[in-house]
């Protein structure tokens, strides 16, 4: 997408790193973005000189992108995250914003970090894109029928490709065990 402002001259860019396999649907993280600023330094450049500005590019790097402490960090090095996120998902029922906000403060009361899209009525994509944003992998959706019917809500981790249905009663205890074990103890999914 082409910056809008004026002092931008003529090239402009945006790094991206790209995650995934070629075959397979790729996320891709904004790494920095820069491009000419030509007219800016004309614009500054003081007029009773003879000479003509010189030439100028400037860059901004994502530094929290490198930092291997850092949650959102793209380095590849190995780290215990020391707490993770979880967004609570609605699907249909008119987006069940009092419900979702419900769970997420309860959550919050057992020292879960949670969220959830700060929309009425948000889209699946919708959802799925805020958490991808916000580097989010642990999802739980509520739907009506699961509340109203069964008192369900299902709990599914991107990175580990699992989910389980589990009682709305029990999901601070589930969500609780599960991120103390990283979500990689495969007997909290069965």
């Amino acid at each position: 997408m082409p910056p809008s402002d004026y002092y931008y001259t003529d090239l402009f860019f945006q790094i991206y790193s790209k995650e995934g396999s070629p075959a397979s649907s790729s996320h891709e993280k904004l790494l920095a973005v820069g491009g000419r600023y030509d007219m800016l330094m004309e614009n500054a450049w003081d007029n009773t000189h003879k000479t003509k500005p010189p030439g100028a590019v400037g860059v901004s790097i994502a530094l929290e992108k490198f930092l291997p402490n850092n949650p959102s960090s793209d380095v590849g090095l190995p780290r215990i995250e020391n707490s993770i996120s979880v967004l609570v998902c609605s699907k249909g029922g008119g987006g069940l914003l009092n419900e979702r906000m419900e769970l997420v403060a309860e959550l919050w009361e057992a020292n879960i970090k949670a969220q959830f899209v700060p929309q009425e009525d948000p889209s699946l994509q919708e959802q799925y894109e805020y958490a991808s944003d916000h580097d989010i992998k642990c999802l739980v959706f509520i739907t009506e029928a699961g509340l109203s019917q069964t008192d369900l809500v299902k709990v599914r981790h991107l990175d580990a490709r699992k989910e389980k249905d589990v009682e709305k009663e029990e999901i601070v205890k589930f969500l609780s065990e599960a991120i103390s074990l990283q979500f990689k103890n495969p007997t909290i999914w069965s």
